[in-house]
């Protein structure tokens, strides 16, 4: 590893966990988790998913198109920077309608990433000279456009799209009822820090919370900070809603 104005250069900018069930989650490795998402990966027989793509600082397609093998298609759960920004990347691109706007033309979300993406989030540089004060979300048209209960058929598996407005209007979830697997990106993850930012819609958040809850969840594969199991999932839930209440 080189270094560059007292900061190494990384030489490989991901980690690759596998976690079971098929799933294999990538990270950032030189990125503090608070300032950008887990990817996660969900092999299917005919063709894999990519559950968003983290902050796109360094493209994520390569290395997971090299481990995948298969034809990918990537789903972005929400317009943010830090799980869509290497959505544009990839050839098959989906997400749902009320996001679309905001991910074709990203340049609100990119005036927003300096609030949370500094040099001080980063222990590494991705490239000698590379500075956060230069990175610019990219745009992109979907491929697919994603509503409540459409269906991501992968041949051996598929997964429900459940929208859970109240982070943003457009944000999703996903459902493997078959392994209780949920993919919840912004939408619930274990951080020590409670609620990131109050919700755009409480009310709206609080009733998508509450959904979450009802379903027969085994793991959560979250936004930020790695996987958590069921129970853990319906403890964050009750003091989530506990808050947003007791805030109304």
């Amino acid at each position: 590893m080189g270094e560059w104005m007292g900061k190494p250069v990384a030489e490989f900018w991901y980690g690759i966990q596998p976690q079971g069930d098929g799933i294999i989650r990538f990270r950032e490795i030189y990125v503090d988790p608070y300032a950008v998402g887990d990817i996660w990966l969900v092999r299917g027989s005919q063709r894999d998913l990519v559950v968003d793509t983290g902050s796109g600082i360094v493209p994520p397609r390569p290395i997971i198109e090299a481990v995948s093998g298969k034809s990918v298609c990537a789903v972005a759960l929400n317009c943010y920077y830090d799980h869509a920004g290497g959505w544009h990347s990839f050839a098959e691109r989906a997400c749902h309608s009320l996001e679309a706007p905001a991910l074709i033309d990203p340049r609100e979300e990119s005036s927003l990433v300096s609030d949370y993406l500094t040099e001080a989030t980063l222990s590494a540089l991705p490239r000698p000279g590379y500075s956060t004060a230069d990175y610019r979300m990219v745009g992109a048209e979907p491929t697919r456009l994603l509503e409540d209960g459409d269906v991501i058929d992968l041949g051996s598996r598929s997964l429900e799209v459940l929208h859970m407005p109240g982070r943003s209007a457009g944000g999703i979830a996903l459902w493997e009822a078959r392994t209780g697997s949920l993919f919840t990106s912004d939408m619930l993850y274990d951080g020590d820090h409670g609620l990131a930012w109050p919700p755009d819609d409480p009310q709206a958040y609080i009733a998508s919370l509450r959904r979450m809850r009802d379903l027969p969840v085994v793991s959560v594969y979250p936004g930020h900070y790695g996987r958590f199991d069921g129970a853990r999932m319906t403890a964050l839930i009750d003091e989530q809603v506990a808050q947003l209440n007791g805030a109304s």
